[in-house]
């Protein structure tokens, strides 16, 4: 308890303290897994990890140390707090096997010199529904509500369908069911109304869901509602609309938000005006490469090709070194090399690009990446996707 007190202070807040929260805790993290720096007997610095598998290209899950709850106390900053604890934590991650690490950073400016780059992206979305007219076909299907108690076996079974086709999704364990994606007390609700759940059906089979929060709001006499949109999965572009249909209509709330949509996500393209899908982009999931072979050859690629890395890491430097990369049907192969590197980059530049989504061309022109402008086309083609990776939730 005296962990989680600290934790919230580090944040400048005071954590849930209702009965549940020391049980929720514990289900959710593998204790061995969390850890503190100390000042006597006091808790100076908190951190921990969740045991993750993430999707990467190709739809391999793979293993990734889930970097979470990460506080000094403002009595110890600029201390080398925190730099003891990563190094700590990295090195458990890398005892594991794990071939990535990954986390949601509090503020951008702190974790590249631990060697994570943004590796996924979000739109911070918001509509005014009155102005929104979604473009014909009409989608064949219908959008029902499902009660909170009938809503989970549904949610978990089309997350799974669209976690093995994108990038950057998380599996989540029962208890993370449980927990972090059912739980609905008042506590989590932020004055806004119990979670609603829509799904999206065709003859009888669910291709899509949408859980959403309501906010009543009026304006003198008239109705200025808000539909808050907490996450939107749908593994059918019928289902994409469908949902997109029902969430813009519905009567007296004339706002939606969503808080963390795909950056390739089609609904600007949906609508016959897109210019009122008004859009904001933000950093979401970092990732720290632990292992260069190992996690290069657990993605699969779009590009074949071939080249040869110079990796830099400054903070764990048994990782820098000269990997030689062959791609063949979409297959890696990645070994260590003795040979020049064709381009040279920071390991946070290579989880930047390890998922799929990040811009080989924009990190040379930043001074990121060294090398000829015909080897930084072959890096960011062979590292390249279609999909744009995205992570669906903080953690």
């Amino acid at each position: 308890d005296l962990f989680r007190q600290r934790l919230s202070r580090g944040f400048g807040g005071d954590g849930p303290t209702d009965e549940g929260a020391s049980q929720r805790f514990r289900d959710l993290l593998d204790l061995d897994r969390t850890f503190a720096a100390f000042d006597g007997g006091d808790i100076v610095g908190t951190g921990a990890a969740f045991t993750f598998d993430v999707t990467v290209p190709g739809g391999n899950p793979v293993a990734m140390g889930g970097t979470t709850m990460v506080s000094v106390q403002p009595t110890h900053r600029r201390q080398g707090v925190l730099r003891a604890m990563m190094a700590h934590h990295l090195d458990e991650v890398a005892e594991r096997g794990e071939p990535i690490a990954g986390l949601w950073a509090s503020e951008s400016s702190i974790y590249g010199r631990f060697g994570f780059g943004a590796a996924t992206f979000r739109h911070e979305v918001n509509l005014d529904t009155a102005a929104i007219t979604l473009r014909k076909p009409e989608p064949p299907g219908r959008v029902r509500l499902v009660d909170h108690d009938d809503a989970e076996p549904i949610l978990r079974a089309l997350y799974e369908r669209m976690r093995t086709v994108r990038p950057g999704m998380l599996s989540r364990s029962d208890h993370w069911w449980t927990h972090r994606r059912m739980r609905d007390d008042e506590s989590v609700r932020e004055d806004k109304s119990a979670r609603r759940y829509a799904v999206y059906e065709e003859d009888g089979s669910a291709h899509g869901y949408a859980t959403y929060r309501q906010k009543e709001e009026w304006e003198g006499f008239f109705a200025s509602g808000e539909v808050d949109v907490i996450e939107a999965i749908a593994v059918t572009p019928e289902a994409h609309r469908g949902l997109w249909q029902f969430l813009t209509n519905i009567d007296l709330f004339t706002k939606v938000e969503w808080w963390n949509a795909p950056v390739d996500d089609p609904l600007p393209f949906e609508v016959t005006d897109p210019r009122r899908v008004q859009r904001r982009l933000w950093d979401a999931m970092w990732v720290r490469v632990m292992d260069v072979p190992a996690a290069l050859e657990a993605r699969s690629y779009e590009t074949d090709g071939a080249l040869t890395l110079r990796v830099e890491d400054a903070f764990r430097p048994a990782t820098s070194g000269t990997y030689r990369l062959e791609v063949a049907g979409g297959e890696a192969a990645c070994r260590r090399s003795d040979g020049e590197g064709e381009v040279t980059l920071g390991i946070d530049v290579l989880g930047h690009l390890y998922l799929g989504g990040g811009s080989a061309g924009a990190m040379a022109a930043a001074g990121r990446v060294a090398g000829s402008s015909e080897a930084v086309t072959r890096l960011h083609r062979i590292f390249r996707t279609d999909a744009a990776p995205w992570c669906p939730e903080v953690f």
